[in-house]
């Protein structure tokens, strides 16, 4: 209990993640998912500061306003005639005109968008007319493939980067150390729809053909295969991010080691896996707890890229062949979720961040 008390942040942290991880695996409902992570870092955060989970639950209010609405008005400027779009090559004057008056197309702005977004708040997205099926159901469907390639993508950057930016820091300037630098510049000056190609070549097409590079496997119909059809894709949208957690905890890691209570803690005879997996890395992840939430949208971004790559049934496959098919619908319930969810990730991430530092946390509730 003494354990949970004083690592409630971290310990927030990992059910959040394990509880996203089992969400599209388990094909648990993804608002439950959503809920059950945002009242998890609410309460811990709401543990140590009632008051700035408050401050912060106000302050996201305008900022989903200001997403929904941009998100809103960005779609209304591409080019075409939704009305003439939906009734397709057989719209006629009188068509066009009806549908207008029946979706309100000519309304003012604002009125379209709060009519939206009171629909949107119902999970009434519209109807596809090229799926044929309601645009809610069409991202539900991809929406799992998605949050599963980026929490696979996440966790695997992590496993590897703090392991590799401990030994990193405590190594510093040795063989090892260089080498792990090395390595962290090569894959941050290679993107993951660059290394997605490559991968595929070395060991789907080429004389090592371990790992298939297409097609979609379930979690449920098979979790060997499952995770055998995600290796390549995670592979690709997570190296650059484990070269970036790498070496910002690796600076952040040689100043913890240059702190008084280091040295004490090294006087006092503790093992050096103590000392830097419990005494030097949690001052020491705060930054990279920061970043991890900021990353969320550029693995959102580069995950969208790396569906299509892979041809993984997603939103990123999603919105491009709305794209193509110029499907409004999709597209604006899309890229709405996409950023809906980025603010989310960082409101958890930054609720978090003030219950691993106190000093932040206190700094914050009285400014």
């Amino acid at each position: 209990m003494g354990f949970l008390r004083n690592h409630s942040g971290a310990v927030a942290l990992v059910v959040i993640v394990c509880l996203l991880l089992a969400g599209p695996i388990f094909d648990l409902p993804l608002v439950l998912v959503l809920a059950g992570s945002l009242a998890i870092g609410v309460g811990a955060a709401a543990k140590s500061n009632g008051t700035y989970v408050w401050r912060k639950l106000i302050a996201l209010v305008p900022i989903l306003f200001a997403v929904t609405f941009f998100t809103f008005y960005l779609t209304s400027l591409l080019p075409g005639d939704p009305a003439v779009l939906l009734l397709g090559p057989g719209a006629t004057p009188e068509g066009v005109a009806e549908l207008h008056e029946r979706l309100h197309l000519d309304d003012p702005l604002l009125s379209r968008y709060f009519r939206w977004l009171g629909n949107a708040a119902t999970g009434d997205l519209g109807v596809s007319p090229f799926q044929n099926q309601p645009v809610a159901d069409a991202i539900g469907k991809a929406l799992p493939v998605s949050l599963q390639l980026v929490a696979y993508a996440q966790v695997l950057a992590l496993a590897l980067s703090i392991p590799l930016g401990v030994l990193s820091a405590w190594k510093a300037e040795s063989r090892l150390d260089r080498g792990i630098s090395v390595a962290s510049s090569f894959f941050l000056s290679m993107p993951g729809y660059v290394l997605a190609p490559l991968l595929i070549i070395v060991f789907s097409v080429g004389f090592f053909t371990w790992l298939p590079a297409a097609r979609y496997v379930p979690f449920g119909e098979s979790p060997v295969l499952h995770f055998k059809h995600m290796v390549l894709p995670v592979i690709s949208l997570s190296m650059t991010q484990v070269a970036v957690y790498t070496r910002l905890l690796r600076t952040d890691m040689l100043a913890t080691l240059k702190e008084e209570f280091i040295n004490v803690a090294k006087a006092k005879g503790l093992s050096n896996k103590r000392i830097l997996f419990v005494h030097a890395l949690r001052p020491s992840s705060f930054a990279l707890l920061t970043v991890l939430g900021i990353n969320i949208g550029f693995l959102i971004g580069t995950g969208l890229i790396i569906e299509t790559i892979f041809t993984l049934p997603g939103l990123g496959t999603q919105i491009a062949t709305a794209v193509f098919q110029r499907d409004y619908l999709i597209i604006q319930g899309a890229v709405v979720v996409v950023a809906v969810g980025y603010v989310f990730a960082n409101f958890v991430v930054d609720l978090l961040y003030a219950v691993l530092d106190p000093r932040v946390r206190h700094a914050r509730a009285i400014a």
